[in-house]
């Protein structure tokens, strides 16, 4: 029976979720697969809403990583409120006819790995850095522009 008690009570003390890390919470992560521009490409547009427990935090992300690929994102929002954008890139060989010349190196393929996203960001302009989990996306429509513009 005591043993019983302090699994139950050492338990209250474990880990807090992936959805928040040192007062910042994970509202919301959506991404949308959209195709076109250039024959042969597509990608993927990540947005992800972060807030801060405090008011007076502000919020400055540093890396933006969306399954297994580090992402070019952009910032919008400010004071404890943060949505970050980010696109990746990828070519499309289901409708990419052109074969490179005998001798092109080939492109690494794009592996998605959902396990691996994350943002990293730091708080109040501090040099301290820290991490928040996105244990995964959902699947939106596209809504306004379908192919996002360079940041």
């Amino acid at each position: 029976m005591t043993i019983l008690f302090w699994i139950l009570a050492l338990s209250c003390k474990a880990p807090v979720s992936s959805y928040q890390n040192n007062r910042v919470t994970l509202v919301s992560a959506e991404k949308s697969a959209w195709s076109g521009g250039r024959p042969g490409i597509r990608g993927i547009l990540y947005t992800v809403a972060l807030k801060s427990e405090n008011s007076k935090d502000h919020i400055t992300v540093k890396t933006f990583r969306a399954e297994g690929n580090t992402v070019s994102f952009r910032q919008i929002g400010s004071g404890n409120t943060a949505s970050v954008k980010g696109n990746f890139q990828m070519a499309d060989e289901t409708n990419n006819f052109t074969y490179p010349s005998s001798g092109v190196p080939a492109e690494k393929p794009v592996i998605l790995n959902q396990k691996d996203s994350w943002i990293e960001y730091t708080l109040n302009d501090s040099g301290k850095k820290y991490r928040i989990v996105i244990p995964e996306f959902t699947t939106v429509e596209p809504e306004g522009e379908l192919i996002p513009r360079r940041p």
